[in-house]
C-alpha cells in the first residue's frame, strides 16, 4: 500500500517515550537571526574587525607604560617564579618545569628555535634557584640528563600544540564574535558572490564584459609596448658596447645590465636581427649583426 505521508523518526521516538513514561528532552531553540540581511552581517563583521584592530593598537602603544607583572611578583627571584609547598619548602621540580615551559614559549614568540639546550638550561637554572631559596634541608635531586631531554621534548610539544593566539586581547572580543551560523552565511555569500561574478562573463555582449575586455586589451598593449622598449634598449646596449669596445657583450652581461632572464635577451636579439656565435672557446654566447 502506497501513501504520501512523511513520518519523521523523531516523532516516532517521542511517541515511544511518551508510551513508556519517559519525558522527551526539550529541543534546543534555534537562535534568532541577529541580522536582517547579508549586507548588515558583512558590515557588522567589518566593524568588529576595525574595533579589534584599534584595541590591539591601543594595547601596543601602552606596552611601554604599563608596569611589568613579573617585576611586581614577590615570588619571582632572578626572573624565576618560585612555587612553594610550605613557607620554607619550594616545589623544585614544578618550578623548574614551569620556567622551562615559559622560556620555550618566549623563544617561540621571538621567532627563535626551541632547542633542547635552551630548555634544559632554563630548567636547571630554575631548579638551582628553587634549591637555593627553598631547599628546607633537602639535597639537590636534579633529574638525569636522559630525563631532562625527555622533559625538553615534552615542553616543546606542549608549546607547539598550544593553539591559543597570544596576540589576541580581551578587548578584541568586546565587540562580539560571529556565531557558527554567521560564519557559514559569510562563506556562502562569498561563494555565491564569486559564482555571480563569474556569470557576468558568460554574456560577451554585456556592458560589463566589454568594459573589462577593454581594460584587459589596454593592459596587454602596455605590456607589449614595454617589451618592445626593453628589446630596443637591449639592442642599443649591444651596439653601444660594440662601438665603445669593439666587441659585443655576452648574454650574461646583458642579463645583469637589465635584470632580465636569458630567454628575454635572446628573444630581443632575435627580434632585432642578431645572430649568435657559439664557438667552443668562448665562455659566453656572443652575437653579431648579420
Amino acid at each position: 500500500m502506497q501513501h504520501h505521508r512523511v513520518d519523521q523518526l523523531s516523532h516516532l521516538r517521542d511517541e515511544v517515550r511518551t508510551m513508556t513514561g519517559h519525558h522527551a528532552p526539550q529541543q534546543p531553540q534555534k537562535p534568532e537571526q541577529a541580522f536582517s540581511s547579508g549586507r548588515e552581517l558583512i558590515e557588522a563583521v567589518v566593524a568588529r574587525r576595525e574595533q579589534a584592530t584599534q584595541a590591539r593598537e591601543i594595547l601596543a602603544s601602552l606596552d611601554g607604560d604599563l608596569p611589568n607583572a613579573e617585576a611586581l611578583d614577590g615570588d619571582r627571584i632572578d626572573g624565576v617564579k618560585v612555587l612553594w609547598i610550605t613557607e620554607t619548602r619550594a616545589a623544585r621540580d614544578e618550578t623548574a618545569f614551569r620556567h622551562a615551559l615559559a622560556t620555550a614559549h618566549q623563544l617561540r614568540e621571538a621567532g627563535k628555535k626551541m632547542t633542547d639546550a635552551a630548555i634544559i638550561d632554563a630548567y636547571e637554572r630554575a631548579y638551582t634557584i628553587a634549591q637555593a631559596v627553598g631547599a628546607d634541608h633537602r639535597e639537590p635531586e636534579m633529574p638525569t640528563m636522559r630525563d631532562r631531554l625527555t622533559m625538553a621534548r615534552r615542553v616543546r610539544g606542549y608549546d607547539l600544540g598550544h593553539k591559543k593566539n597570544t596576540g589576541s586581547s580581551s578587548f578584541a572580543g568586546s565587540a562580539g564574535h560571529a556565531t557558527a551560523r554567521e560564519r557559514k552565511a559569510l562563506a556562502t555569500m562569498g561563494r555565491r558572490g564569486g559564482q555571480k561574478a563569474a556569470q557576468r562573463c558568460y554574456d560577451r555582449d554585456s556592458d560589463y564584459v566589454k568594459a573589462e575586455t577593454a581594460k584587459l586589451k589596454q593592459a596587454n598593449a602596455k605590456r607589449a609596448m614595454s617589451g618592445r622598449v626593453t628589446a630596443r634598449q637591449i639592442a642599443n646596449y649591444f651596439d653601444d658596447t660594440m662601438l665603445q669596445t669593439g666587441s659585443y657583450p655576452s648574454i650574461s652581461e646583458a642579463m645583469q645590465e637589465f635584470s632580465v632572464s636569458r630567454p628575454t635577451v635572446n628573444r630581443a636579439l632575435k627580434r632585432l636581427g642578431y645572430r649568435y656565435l657559439e664557438d667552443v672557446g668562448q665562455p659566453q654566447n656572443k652575437c653579431v649583426r648579420p
